[in-house]
């Protein structure tokens, strides 16, 4: 079951994302977008599992060099090992895409493995104008999924906000 995220999940959250990433970067991440305020609260959703809490996704605010334009980001997905590979990170991958294009946005970023990410829609964000920030692992793990035919996309170069540079 997939459902919004409340404020009583947020150990759980944390929990999924430590245990996921296996250790406390992710973490530290999640708690600093939450207090700086760069997560959209009704696009942060968790995955159930007999009561459970087993996975969790972030959309977030993410910049565009010399521009007040702010984007929105999936970031971090996270589902406990012992469930990964069921469905879960699927599931909260279309729930992030469809909350996004229920508030109008007209595109969703996400830094990851493009093999993953592909079967949603996502493409190279740099073929299209969006050039990774400087922290992007690599230009082919950031990828944009177009939400709304015939819009405009912005281009430039991403800026991640300063939780994501530490």
């Amino acid at each position: 079951m997939i459902r919004q995220a409340t404020d009583d999940d947020w150990p759980a959250i944390l929990d999924v994302h430590r245990r996921a990433f296996g250790g406390d970067d992710v973490p530290r991440l999640v708690e600093e977008l939450q207090t700086e305020g760069l997560l959209v609260q009704s696009l942060a959703f968790v995955a159930e599992s007999a009561g459970d809490i087993v996975g969790n996704v972030l959309n977030g605010w993410v910049g565009v060099e010399g521009s007040s334009m702010r984007l929105l980001q999936l970031s971090p997905l996270g589902v406990l090992p012992e469930h990964q590979g069921c469905g879960f990170g699927s599931a909260l991958v279309q729930a992030s895409l469809e909350g996004a294009r229920d508030l109008g946005e007209p595109l969703l970023l996400v830094e990851g493995n493009p093999k993953y990410y592909e079967r949603f829609g996502f493409l190279r964000a740099d073929e299209l104008g969006l050039l990774p920030p400087p922290e992007a692992l690599y230009d082919g793990a950031f990828q944009v999924a177009v939400l709304s035919d015939g819009v405009a996309l912005p281009q430039g170069r991403v800026v991640y906000p300063e939780p994501f540079k530490h």
